[in-house]
């Protein structure tokens, strides 16, 4: 790489961010956020520790802005005609109606309701629909796994965290953000095993690793998918 360029890592709640350094003739240390990409422009004479140190400063006004960036890109795509579902990309169909009404047939996603030609209607009324698979594909996969549990659970529900795909409560109670319906599957029995491993270990100790492993081998791909994927998940809502 140029040596008047560099590549950067900051560390934000939703996980690494690369950042790209540019060595310019300036009088002051600048961040923005171009095309989804962070970029750092810097004097040449300005030593590596004191940018990682504005970086951690700025690390919120950088998630911030990136969240901004994954929600305007997830309002374009659905305006565009597709969206994601359990990992595989649907076409969207959308008509005119009074009522809201949704349904998947083949490889196309077809919508009514009013106003859907507005990108925030339309937008909602997607939300709404993967919302509603998610608790339907959530309680099967579930359904599924708890058997295999420490512990029973106490109860779940669906979640809309910005920066977490899933929690366990002392008491037993998992929620699973509504985007993961999105993802394939096998990236969601991953976060769902993460939680119900929480349900023995309320923490990340060898000991709770091990546990996801007992109960999800080979887990290690679908985490690293949501490391590389996760943000590209349609967040609008």
């Amino acid at each position: 790489m140029n040596a008047k360029h560099a590549l950067l890592s900051l560390q934000l709640p939703q996980g690494a961010v690369t950042v790209r350094l540019i060595r310019r003739a300036r009088q002051s240390v600048g961040i923005r956020i171009k095309d989804g990409a962070v970029e750092l422009i810097a004097p040449p004479a300005v030593p590596l520790a004191y940018l990682h140190e504005v970086l951690a400063k700025k690390s919120g006004w950088i998630a911030s802005h990136l969240a901004r960036h994954h929600a305007e890109q997830g309002e374009r795509a659905l305006t565009q005609g597709q969206v994601l579902l359990g990992g595989e990309s649907y076409r969207l169909h959308c008509v005119a109606a009074s009522r809201h009404q949704a349904q998947l047939v083949g490889d196309t996603l077809h919508l009514a309701g009013p106003m859907l030609e507005q990108p925030a209607r339309l937008a909602a009324s997607v939300v709404g629909y993967l919302q509603q698979e998610a608790r339907q594909r959530f309680a099967a996969r579930l359904a599924l796994w708890q058997p295999r549990a420490a512990r029973p659970l106490s109860g779940w529900g669906l979640s809309s965290a910005r920066t977490r795909w899933g929690s366990c409560t002392g008491k037993g109670v998992v929620r699973l953000n509504w985007r993961l319906v999105q993802a394939p599957e096998s990236v969601l029995d991953y976060v769902i095993a993460h939680e119900l491993a929480h349900l023995l270990h309320m923490n990340h100790s060898p000991a709770f690793w091990a546990e996801v492993g007992r109960l999800y081998p080979g887990w290690h791909g679908a985490r690293q998918w949501l490391k590389q994927h996760g943000d590209s998940l349609f967040r609008y809502g």
